[in-house]
């Protein structure tokens, strides 16, 4: 990371951090606020930690795995801010799969922008999306193209691709998708080595542009937006 935000260094110690995390359970009032409080305290700092580190080794890693240390980066910070509503997080085997799918396989003379990704029933995706941000997509699936036009920092990328203004049919926390956008592109890094290794060395696709300035403005953007939503957390209960 570029500079840690002081709230993540602050919540890197159990004296901070579980008095922290009782004042969210009292809040929703949770019977057994302070057990939970004692019990969670070590695996959100280890979350956050693990966070950070997974980022940090991405900022200084070649592109060829970038995607895929951002990504699991951004599921050890969920999962730490997921304990501050959820204390019982993971109750059940469920949430712990992706909560997203995209075909493994790709078919030929595939394009990024085009590809999409299915969201599933249980797992870290719509938990996430429920207890975080109280958001249910209407889609089933969606494209990279609507993910990636909203975000901070694509807009003017998109506008020199085409200059006329495209209605965003459903707005999504923006947070959900920079996850939705990584997890993709780490399936790309797993199973598509060929294509990602072309994409790569020759540059000569549209998606290059795209993916590089994505996972540059992610690398600054995704850090700013978990800090914020603890911070909020934190404002909620003082």
């Amino acid at each position: 990371m570029h500079s840690t935000d002081p709230i993540l260094t602050y919540l890197q110690v159990t004296a901070h951090t579980r008095p922290f995390l009782f004042a969210c359970y009292e809040k929703i009032n949770h019977s057994r606020a302070e057990h939970h409080a004692y019990n969670n305290a070590e695996r959100f700092i280890h979350g956050l930690s693990l966070g950070q580190d997974y980022w940090s080794t991405a900022l200084h890693t070649p592109l060829s795995v970038k995607p895929l240390l951002f990504y699991y980066g951004m599921n050890h910070f969920i999962k730490s801010c997921l304990l501050t509503v959820d204390p019982g997080y993971p109750a059940t085997a469920k949430v712990l799969a992706h909560g997203l799918s995209t075909r493994k396989r790709k078919k030929q003379h595939y394009r990024f922008l085009e590809d999409d990704i299915r969201i599933q029933p249980h797992g870290l995706f719509p938990h996430a999306a429920e207890h975080l941000f109280q958001f249910s997509s209407e889609k089933t699936k969606i494209s990279m193209d609507e993910l990636l036009r909203p975000l901070p920092g694509m807009e003017e990328l998109f506008q020199l691709k085409n200059p006329s203004p495209i209605t965003i049919e459903e707005e999504w926390p923006e947070l959900l998708a920079y996850f939705a956008v990584l997890y993709n592109l780490s399936m790309l890094v797993r199973y598509e080595g060929e294509w990602w290794g072309e994409m790569e060395q020759m540059k000569d696709r549209e998606d290059y542009v795209f993916i590089v300035h994505f996972l540059n403005s992610a690398a600054e953007r995704i850090p700013k937006i978990f800090a914020s939503w603890l911070k909020d957390q934190f404002a909620s209960i003082s």
